[in-house]
């Protein structure tokens, strides 16, 4: 009967070790599917935004050329260069505010953060 037994047992043995196997080539497989992702990830998000970028460039670039080279060449429009120009500085300047609002608020909510997680750690030494 042990000869027995032990021709039984080692198929099923087999067939752990084989189900052992696959899963942990599952697992293997998920993490390097997951590792993949995260590297594609900022890969696409870099040519989005860079494509986006261009777009919004050259497409700019094609209307405030062509509009400053007329203002500027035809006579008498001297002050809607002047108009122009004065407004896109405007423009800028608001972008600049809008820029430095937001990086005050980024700054204000990291240090919220580091506030918070002082406290954490002095809850955590009580």
């Amino acid at each position: 009967m042990t000869t027995e037994t032990t021709n039984s047992a080692d198929p099923l043995k087999s067939v752990a070790t084989a189900m052992a196997n696959a899963a942990e080539a599952v697992r293997d497989g998920a993490t390097d599917a997951a590792a993949k992702v995260q590297g594609a990830l900022p890969a696409t998000g870099k040519f989005i935004s860079r494509f986006v970028y261009s777009t919004f460039y050259f497409a700019s670039y094609g209307v405030v050329f062509p509009t400053m080279f007329v203002a500027h060449v035809v006579p008498g429009l001297g002050p809607i260069a002047d108009g122009l120009t004065d407004g896109a500085n405007a423009a800028n300047d608001v972008i600049q505010e809008m820029k430095a609002k937001r990086a005050a608020k980024k700054a204000e909510a990291a240090e919220a953060a580091d506030v918070n997680d002082e406290g954490v750690e002095a809850m955590a030494a009580v």
